[in-house]
């Protein structure tokens, strides 16, 4: 899937969905309905584990996930839930032969072969450097990878990184381009289930366990960062730097700070206490301050949604907006 589309193909792509949805009404509803009494409990429980899921199938059933998440529509939770499909799916292929990988890589729009002579896999330039960029580790750069007319070669867990990306990446897109009104009406036998998981779903959204440092006044992007590092997502590099700087700036501590980080794939503590260290200044010397706003739009790193603060015209630093919050909460 392309990631930037044109409004034609937009609306042309969301008419497919819809009419696709209403073909295998009654299969996908059957699948929803256990989707929602499997998320209602799981946020009772304020986890996001979403396990056991047939991917195999994942073409039959993919699409009711998209509107479902939609309906919903809380951003900070469809990430998360989007994240545990994520790892639910690189368990899965972690499970598979070699040779399935190529198959699967297709039907999720990657151009992936696999050289069963050399027992490696052959990737395009472009669908590599798109989405490994989000997989930790220096051996997934491509300054570190071999080329062969044109083509990256890489082993089994490089293609499997790169499938889960691909994974997360266009479910998100496909779900932004759904029109809210349409999966609503799809839903509305199911409205009052789905209205009371939405309620849940905000609620868990604003809770992100960070000890004494006052989260309730940070911006939806610091929000969206912890979320998905809490939900075991590797930030882009500039995505981490703001969250760090940011956090550091508020007074977390560094302790704090590098905790946060264990949930993400491949984590290392070594590698990520220095990576801390030298944004708060121990190594650097210099206590770093997180990017403009405008930087952080410019870099689709921006998260404001529907929030009136982050549209007035004085919002241009994710740390105003936090000095602006806490100084209304002293006023309340």
């Amino acid at each position: 899937m392309a990631l930037y589309l044109q409004d034609d193909v937009i609306y042309k792509k969301m008419d497919e969905m819809v009419n696709q949805f209403t073909d295998k009404g009654d299969f996908y509803f059957e699948i929803i309905n256990r989707i929602l009494d499997n998320l209602h409990k799981q946020i009772t429980q304020k986890v996001m584990k979403i396990r056991n899921l047939p991917w195999d199938s994942f073409d039959d059933w993919g699409i009711a996930i998209q509107f479902l998440l939609k309906c919903i529509d809380v951003p900070v939770f469809s990430n998360r839930f989007i994240n545990t499909c994520r790892e639910s799916f690189e368990n899965y292929l972690e499970s598979v032969e070699d040779s399935e990988l190529e198959l699967i890589a297709g039907k999720h729009d990657i151009t992936v072969s696999y050289d069963r002579e050399n027992r490696i896999f052959r990737a395009q330039l472009f669908e590599f450097t798109k989405y490994c960029s989000r997989i930790s580790g220096s051996e997934y750069r491509l300054v570190f990878q071999s080329f062969d007319r044109g083509e990256i070669l890489i082993e089994k867990n490089a293609v499997i990184k790169l499938l889960r990306e691909t994974l997360a990446s266009n479910l998100r897109e496909m779900t932004s381009i759904i029109d809210k009104s349409r999966a609503v009406e799809i839903f509305r036998s199911q409205a009052e289930k789905i209205e009371e998981i939405r309620n849940m779903a905000v609620e868990m959204s604003k809770s992100t366990e960070l000890g004494s440092v006052d989260s309730s006044c940070f911006p939806p992007c610091i929000i969206h960062f912890i979320s998905d590092v809490k939900g075991g997502v590797n930030l882009p590099h500039l995505a981490r730097f703001t969250m760090v700087s940011f956090l550091n700036n508020v007074g977390m501590s560094e302790q704090g700070i590098i905790e946060i980080f264990g949930t993400v794939p491949d984590f290392s503590k070594k590698i990520t206490e220095y990576q801390v260290r030298h944004i708060i200044g121990e190594i650097s010397g210099i206590k770093y301050s997180p990017p403009k706003c405008v930087t952080l739009r410019s870099n689709h790193l921006c998260y404001w949604d529907d929030d009136s603060l982050c549209h007035e015209e004085r919002m241009t630093h994710p740390l105003t907006y936090y000095k602006i919050k806490k100084k209304n909460q002293k006023r309340n």
